[in-house]
């Protein structure tokens, strides 16, 4: 079953004055220097922990599908690996991201800034982060047109798909649901995203 609703703003995330303010220069050298991949948001840092197995399964599966279902020469399928600019003072390390064409980066840095699609399975320990934090600020990006949160203990996929300048969420909850990526020309199968997880377990 799928649920469409037309949404104008974005929520806008508390933040707690006891935070303790970073400088985005600072940030530069503590995520070099970490073992582990560190997001910031308006002064704040964010380390990213190891993931749970389905939340692995499901992050690869997504991968083999998008880059099964995009045209290879037009678009890229990019790991977890890669860091997004969101905005000046934004930058985060989504599941996963694909970019269309050329892509371009922060000036002097390996930082994407023009993705068109990024995928976030939550997480129990970021869900927080990214539907609270990451979320609205991804709603801002001009270049994204699709943002995909995705559950890993239940069948479930919100969609955000970018529609002139507003902004269709769906949420797709049965496993012969389908996302479709229109403006990508592809669609994804929940049953092939959810392929082998045992729900049982979660």
């Amino acid at each position: 079953m799928s649920t469409d609703v037309m949404l104008r703003d974005a929520p806008t995330p508390e933040v707690s004055d006891k935070r303790e303010f970073v400088t985005l220069e600072r940030y530069f050298e503590i995520s070099a220097e970490s073992h582990t991949r560190v997001e910031y948001l308006d002064g704040e840092l964010f380390y990213m922990s190891g993931v749970r197995y389905a939340h692995g399964k499901i992050q690869s599966q997504l991968a083999w599908l998008l880059v099964g279902h995009l045209d290879d020469n037009e678009y890229d399928v990019l790991s977890s690996n890669v860091c997004i600019r969101a905005r000046q003072m934004a930058y985060f390390f989504p599941d996963l991201t694909v970019v269309r064409g050329k892509p371009r980066f922060a000036p002097g840095r390996n930082d994407l800034l023009n993705p068109v699609l990024v995928v976030e399975v939550l997480s129990p320990s970021t869900r927080n982060h990214d539907l609270h934090n990451k979320l609205p600020v991804y709603r801002a990006m001009p270049s994204l047109e699709h943002i995909l949160i995705v559950e890993q203990n239940r069948p479930s996929v919100v969609q955000h798909s970018r529609t002139g300048d507003d902004w269709t969420q769906s949420q797709h909850a049965a496993l012969a649901d389908i996302v479709p990526l229109d403006s990508l020309g592809a669609s994804l199968s929940l049953a092939q995203i959810y392929r082998g997880i045992d729900f049982s377990h979660s």
